[in-house]
């Protein structure tokens, strides 16, 4: 029986790669799925590029930063499989929120993707003072991107008024309880870690900022999946049953998610995520947000083009590629 190993992030939305593997959903169709907990996203990257893993839980940036040779080896990779949509946010330590909201109260209690006018009035009132920072998952993410607009769309400069860096999702809330970072976009659970902690609140969410984005996807070496091609099918009906299973499971995704061979949270800290009913501060009652985090995207999860039009778009805009890049970033998310 042929193995794949799969690299993963602690992420609600590996999620679809959980079921898969506990379910046996690969070994039904003929092969073994063996997952890897990764560290960071730097090494996903690299654990895929240099043969370690043959597919990964990946940022739906990451396969055309690899094809492209973006901040690594260039390694032709295909993205056939869309693993979850939603899930992402934007949290700001207290002591930074109540800044915000004392001086711009009514930006906090707008339309949350112009929450930034707050900060942009600190930004005016500290100018000359040391820029606050905030961190996203890594550069070639959507997280990135939707922090940099969520500043940009409040009038701060996210190149000038702030100084963003690159923390892995597990080690963002500790961050932020240490003072080296004021805030950061992140994915699930970390930022109802933060909240439930009294840490930080959420200001802004993916929904928010930019519900078309694209958000994880499945990540292969083309080269690897030509000569696989049997098996990519195989795996990509898994990952799509895990999908479906996982969407009408909250519960039971969970408890799963709790083991610390996956996520390693309580499942009281993922249900809400999975439910639809994030916190968004401390003392916050639920918030009811239907789709807040999801795992189907159509029949197929076959990334949409509108997604990828999107994720071009927001690549050239931040300068990591040119406009002549578009066609090849295109070929990388086709079904297979």
């Amino acid at each position: 029986m042929q193995t794949v190993r799969i690299g993963f992030m602690p992420l609600i939305d590996c999620a679809v790669i959980a079921v898969a593997c506990e379910r046996g959903l690969a070994e039904r169709r003929g092969f073994r799925l063996v997952p890897s907990r990764e560290p960071s996203w730097a090494a996903i990257r690299d654990h895929v590029a240099f043969g370690m893993l043959e597919a990964a839980h990946m940022l739906a940036p990451m396969p055309a930063a690899m094809t492209l040779g973006l901040g690594g080896p260039q390694i032709p990779m295909i993205a056939p499989l869309s693993l979850g949509r939603g899930g992402n946010a934007i949290t700001v330590s207290e002591p930074l929120y109540a800044a915000m909201e004392a001086v711009d109260p009514a930006a906090l209690t707008g339309p949350r993707a112009l929450s930034a006018r707050a900060l942009a009035r600190l930004v005016a009132e500290r100018r000359g003072a040391a820029r606050m920072r905030f961190a996203a998952v890594f550069p070639f993410s959507c997280h990135y991107y939707e922090l940099r607009l969520w500043l940009a769309a409040g009038g701060v400069n996210p190149d000038r008024d702030v100084e963003l860096v690159v923390i892995p999702p597990p080690r963002m809330v500790e961050n932020l309880a240490s003072g080296l970072v004021d805030g950061f976009c992140v994915g699930e659970p970390w930022n109802q870690h933060a909240v439930t902690q009294g840490l930080g609140r959420i200001v802004a969410t993916k929904a928010d900022i930019a519900p078309e984005a694209p958000e994880k996807v499945l990540g292969l070496r083309r080269l690897w999946s030509l000569e696989n091609a049997d098996i990519v099918t195989r795996l990509t009906e898994a990952l799509v049953e895990a999908a479906a299973w996982a969407d009408s499971h909250p519960a039971a995704v969970a408890d799963l998610l709790a083991k610390e061979a996956w996520v390693g949270v309580p499942a009281s800290l993922l249900l809400p995520c999975l439910e639809g009913t994030p916190r968004f501060g401390p003392q916050a009652s639920l918030t009811p947000f239907p789709g807040y985090q999801g795992f189907c995207d159509g029949p197929t999860n076959v990334p949409r083009q509108e997604q990828v039009e999107w994720l071009i778009g927001q690549m050239i805009l931040c300068g990591q590629c040119r406009d002549t890049a578009g066609e090849t970033i295109r070929r990388i998310f086709t079904p297979v």
